[in-house]
């Protein structure tokens, strides 16, 4: 397995069914087929709560993290309708 670092700000955002969770792209993880990106999770104040990848397989990503949970919230909400 490879880490290759991630040059430029990106944010990601994924739901584990019942929360929206985002968090910064510091990395990829290479050598399994598909890159997975390796994430910093942080919660709406900055602070860092874990890192590791996304909890469930959809993900959005964005130049923000606020732009990130935007789409994932209006994503998850078309889904249930």
């Amino acid at each position: 397995m490879t880490i290759v670092s991630q040059g430029t700000p990106l944010w990601l955002a994924t739901s584990d069914g019942t929360d929206i969770h985002a968090g910064r792209v510091i990395g990829w993880q290479t050598g399994q087929g598909q890159p997975v990106p390796l994430v910093a999770w942080t919660d709406e104040t900055g602070l860092l709560q874990r890192v590791g990848g996304p909890a469930g397989p959809a993900v959005w990503l964005a130049d923000t993290r606020g732009e990130a949970i935007e789409s994932a919230q209006r994503e998850t909400r078309l889904a249930t309708l």
